[in-house]
């Protein structure tokens, strides 16, 4: 199951787990307490003790005391329902569901929507998926909230066509959503049903022009098909709108770039990385989309490096900086190193800019600049191994060795499953040692190095 699929039911299940924690206290109505019928004293008394003990959060008590009440009357329904709010708490859901359901076994209950929602949460956290869509099945008919709960359970089952159908009956309830097409996007991939989601999409933007998401998620799923000319015709006729959507550049960006359309791919690409409005996540991708090409064709690395340019110019954007670092990195080191480093005045916190920045400088012997960035970083990441071996490297280079051993040496104690960044303080080790006239302990590190490589 994809990262992204998870997230979505994450947040369905912190929903399921936000309304149950309001449901249980609201519940309290549900079976009306305050009239027990014809008790003794003695069940009164112990059943209140019993809801105290639960408003000071010790179900465990008010379990016990449960207990004795169904001892004095061992089919109350207001007892089985309490018992079963506080084996919740407890997180014993087998329990739990044990009780509700002898709770809903009571005629007066056993179409309570509400005590319905605290099943379905039992089962949903039981991951008795089954019994929790039948009990979304019968909610979702008075809480259309619920259709997004069955729509979660069908994916998780993989019965796409039930997770759309859920998705379907929600919209026509309340109307179209974002997060609902976003939820339809994820069930289209995972499912192979690209050629559905495309009919979906074309029909509600025939429907209404205006329907810019609509043709946008069409824009893409053409695209994922291998359509990028059908996606580029939608495109053509959503620029027609004033103004049009800065998601459309994205996806005329990408279809461009697919169809190796160099000169209209340059064009949407900059207007990607020149928006104030698209999210960073939006301009890394045709960044990414870009370079890809770029590696594969000369001829549109220049484009590519014009559409950086833009960004930079534009906007202080860091990853266009730390993209047209990595895409010199290999030509130009100078210029590689200046882009990385004013990416890292915006993220001054990202680690992997840092190590690229110092794997630069230590490549172009700059050990000055290696012994500054390292101290720089240290002072934000004080347990990084690699940050004291860069150190103690450059203070070799510079002729300071017994302060190099001692940074070394350290850099050793935050090392632990990697024997490549070993080697390489064990090398530095024995070039300082052998400065420093320690033979014996150059031939230590010496012998280290010999063992780690086999």
């Amino acid at each position: 199951m994809s990262q992204l699929i998870r997230l979505f039911l994450f947040l369905g299940l912190m929903m399921v787990s936000i309304g149950n924690a309001q449901d249980k206290d609201n519940l309290s109505e549900e079976i009306n307490i305050d009239d027990l019928g014809n008790n003794t004293d003695e069940f009164q008394e112990v059943f209140f003790k019993a809801i105290a003990q639960r408003a000071v959060e010790n179900p465990e008590k008010a379990i016990e005391a449960l207990d004795k009440c169904l001892e004095l009357k061992p089919n109350s329904t207001a007892v089985f329902y309490e018992l079963a709010k506080n084996y919740i708490d407890l997180k014993d859901y087998e329990k739990a569901e044990n009780f509700i359901k002898k709770t809903l076994e009571d005629p007066a209950y056993q179409n309570n929507v509400n005590i319905h929602k605290q099943l379905f949460y039992v089962f949903s956290m039981q991951k008795e998926y089954s019994e929790a869509i039948k009990e979304a099945q019968f909610i979702s008919e008075f809480d259309p909230v619920y259709f997004q709960e069955l729509a979660n359970l069908y994916l998780l089952q993989k019965n796409y066509q039930s997770a759309l159908g859920a998705l379907d009956k929600f919209d026509t309830v309340n109307g179209i959503d974002e997060f609902r097409d976003d939820y339809r996007m994820i069930i289209y991939k995972e499912g192979s049903l690209l050629g559905q989601g495309i009919e979906f999409f074309k029909n509600r933007f025939q429907n209404s022009k205006e329907d810019s998401r609509a043709a946008i998620l069409l824009m893409q799923l053409y695209r994922l098909s291998s359509s990028p000319q059908k996606a580029i015709e939608i495109g053509k006729e959503l620029e027609q709108q004033s103004p049009p959507a800065s998601e459309l550049y994205v996806e005329m960006a990408l279809a461009h770039l697919i169809s190796e359309n160099i000169t209209e791919a340059k064009t949407y690409s900059r207007k990607v990385v020149e928006s104030l409005t698209l999210d960073e996540k939006d301009k890394l991708k045709v960044i990414n989309t870009f370079k890809a090409l770029a590696l594969q064709n000369t001829e549109a690395q220049a484009a590519f490096v014009a559409v950086l340019d833009s960004a930079l110019s534009s906007e202080k954007n860091s990853s266009s900086k730390a993209e047209l670092g990595e895409f010199y990195k290999s030509r130009d080191k100078d210029k590689a190193l200046e882009n990385f480093k004013s990416a890292l005045r915006n993220k001054p916190n990202d680690f992997k800019l840092i190590k690229n920045i110092l794997e630069l400088e230590i490549e172009l012997q700059n050990y000055k600049e290696v012994l500054a960035t390292s101290d720089r970083a240290l002072q934000s990441f004080p347990s990084q191994a690699y940050l004291y071996f860069t150190k103690g490297l450059a203070l070799g280079r510079l002729n300071n060795h017994q302060e190099a051993v001692d940074v070394l040496e350290e850099a050793l104690d935050y090392i632990f499953d990697d024997n490549t960044l070993k080697q390489k303080v064990y090398s530095a080790l024995k070039e300082s040692y052998l400065a420093l006239g320690k033979q014996e302990k150059a031939e230590a590190y010496r012998q280290k190095l010999i063992i780690i490589s086999n």
